[in-house]
């Protein structure tokens, strides 16, 4: 049998309890307790705390990193544009060229096209067909566009074209440099009684009434020559990457001067 639950002892236990704690008597027991487990409150409260701080920091020493990430680029940026400035500037120096320095202010390279706008125009004493030089002298296209103030370069590469060219150990005229488009020139109608090989420097010839002879434009890169044929052709690289020049420097008649 199952013992019979006195419920007049529980009723009664219950009643003394309550009295016992309204009298506060029950107060020190809770004060121990909380003594005892306040160490433990403090430790996880400051822990959470802790961990907030840490993130904190964390996302304070990521933006500090981007900002140097950002400030190191623009540093490299400024020095390429200086190393580029006084190149420019040596070469018009040593050669004497009548020239005006403008800045890229736009390009399409990335297409079809192979163009820069730059900040000069008719006002600077621009002409149609001039050539425009960066670095070491270095012919990377042909003014093609006018405007007051601005105007558009003609890269080598564009498909629009034309500039007539010499290996530089002879100087004499090689054939035609074309723009075939995507970064790409190739050197047509060499006489196949020229030699061209590859690592050879093509120059400028210096038969456009505009163009200076002389102009460092490329690097033959391959060669396609067939005995039968009168002429051949070759593969020309860049000296420079062109979708990359900022300041470049366009030659001038000196009898276009502006007067002062």
């Amino acid at each position: 049998m199952q013992p019979r639950v006195n419920w007049a002892w529980l009723w009664a236990a219950g009643i003394a309890a309550g009295v016992l704690a309204f009298a506060g008597l029950y107060r020190p027991f809770g004060n121990i307790v909380r003594a005892a487990t306040l160490p433990v409150v403090r430790f996880l409260s400051g822990a959470a705390s802790q961990t907030i701080s840490v993130d904190e920091r964390i996302k304070e020493l990521e933006s500090r990193l981007s900002v140097m990430a950002a400030d190191q680029v623009r540093l490299r940026s400024l020095e390429e544009e200086n190393r580029t400035l006084r190149s420019q500037a040596r070469f018009l120096d040593q050669t004497g060229y009548d020239s005006v320095g403008a800045r890229v202010i736009a390009r399409d390279v990335r297409g079809t096209r192979a163009l820069l706008t730059i900040d000069r125009g008719k006002e600077d004493s621009l002409e149609i067909g001039q050539a425009v030089v960066t670095d070491e002298g270095i012919m990377i296209g042909k003014v093609s566009q006018l405007q007051d103030r601005i105007a558009t370069v003609e890269l080598l590469t564009d498909p629009l074209s034309r500039v007539a060219t010499a290996v530089q150990e002879n100087g004499q005229l090689a054939g035609v440099l074309e723009g075939r488009g995507n970064g790409a020139a190739v050197l047509t109608f060499i006489p196949s009684s020229e030699t061209v090989v590859p690592d050879q420097l093509v120059v400028t010839a210096g038969t456009e009434e505009k163009v200076p002879r002389n102009l460092p434009i490329g690097i033959v890169n391959t060669v396609d020559a067939r005995p039968s044929d009168p002429f051949f052709s070759a593969t020309i690289e860049p000296l420079v990457s062109l979708d990359r020049v900022v300041f470049v420097s366009v030659l001038r008649p000196s009898a276009l001067r502006p007067r002062l």
